[in-house]
């Protein structure tokens, strides 16, 4: 499966609706704003959320300051009568540069009351889900305002909902989709954030850091040897001096986990890449020549993995740019979990 980084916009999101089950623990009334269309140069993407509550105190964003204030006064009349409703916003030319849409824009802003006990079950459900690393998404019908969470594509009895949170949870985008049956819902996806997990402390991984870090990913070091795995090496980094095998279960793989094995030894890449394969992670990655995967096939077919399985692994590790130096090899390791992850066609090149 190929999955997407979590937007930080979106992460913004996740903790707007932390917020949401914190004032209703309180008993507040809440309303939430969530954006579910723009055109032209709208500061806030589709998705974003903004929480109020019925004293108008706000959380979040929906336009970056230019109409929160509208939206928490319509909010108001929302929790009075206990409907859901869409709104939109247009801000002319001339008066862009001061809001910050320097072309101009228009974006649609959908309130919905959360009030009821299962309005509080799904902001809950919402947050558990987050917590545990499960993609999910606040389904709504902008027609009747009810909503339900979806944590699985069988969750949809429309083929064209589930086929719409099935894209969701690759690309990360939350959006519009028409059901069959004429009914026009709003997904607002939430997915856990991509990171890399590194097996080797290694020269191609202090390369990799910085420039994994700069493309938005959240990424691990893991290596048992402590002559590698210094902070000197690697300060302000999630470093374990620890075998791969004895901090898998802290390490949580998952499908929305890259994991490169880079120390070119056997004894400490070959475990966390058969887990990586089991966990289902988006990108699996080894060092090594097509001599030394072939030797690696050998152990991992008589260990049990699958033919199919082991080819998912990525070896020789990184796209194939003629990187000639550990910086060089590391440019190429992100371009390939990049690749993978989008699932481009230049992906589809080197698999064939």
């Amino acid at each position: 499966m190929s999955v997407s980084t979590l937007p930080q916009e979106l992460s913004k999101n996740l903790d707007v609706l932390g917020v949401a089950e914190r004032w209703q623990a309180e008993g507040r009334k809440l309303v939430l704003a969530t954006v579910i269309e723009t055109w032209g140069s709208a500061p806030r993407p589709v998705g974003s959320h903004l929480i109020i509550d019925e004293n108008g105190e706000f959380e979040g964003s929906v336009s970056g300051g230019c109409v929160e204030g509208a939206v928490v006064a319509e909010a108001m009349d929302v929790l009075e009568d206990s409907k859901g409703r869409k709104i939109e916003f247009g801000v002319a030319d001339e008066t862009a540069w001061r809001v910050g849409l320097s072309c101009g824009g228009k974006i649609g802003v959908y309130l919905e009351p959360l009030t009821s006990e299962a309005d509080h079950g799904h902001v809950r459900l919402l947050n558990t889900s987050r917590a545990a690393r499960q993609p999910a998404a606040l389904l709504t019908n902008l027609a009747t305002g009810l909503s339900s969470v979806m944590l699985y594509a069988d969750d949809a009895e429309d083929s064209a909902i589930a086929i719409a949170f099935e894209n969701g949870v690759r690309s990360g985008k939350s959006g519009r989709v028409q059901a069959k049956d004429g009914e026009e819902y709003f997904l607002s996806m939430q997915v856990p954030a991509t990171r890399i997990v590194v097996v080797g402390a290694v020269h191609i991984t202090q390369a990799l850091v910085p420039i994994a870090q700069t493309a938005g990913f959240d990424i691990t070091i893991v290596d048992p040897r402590t002559a590698f795995a210094s902070e000197e090496r690697f300060p302000e980094v999630p470093l374990l001096a620890e075998w791969p095998q004895d901090v898998l279960a802290q390490l949580k793989l998952d499908p929305f986990t890259a994991v490169a094995a880079v120390t070119h030894d056997p004894k400490i890449d070959d475990v966390p890449l058969m887990e990586a394969l089991k966990a289902g992670c988006f990108y699996v990655g080894a060092l090594g020549s097509r001599k030394t995967h072939a030797k690696r096939s050998e152990r991992f077919l008589a260990a049990g993995v699958s033919e199919e399985d082991f080819a998912r692994i990525k070896a020789p590790i990184g796209l194939d740019i003629g990187a000639a130096n550990p910086a060089e090899i590391a440019v190429a390791v992100l371009a390939e979990i990049i690749v993978t992850l989008r699932g481009t066609k230049a992906d589809q090149k080197k698999a064939d």
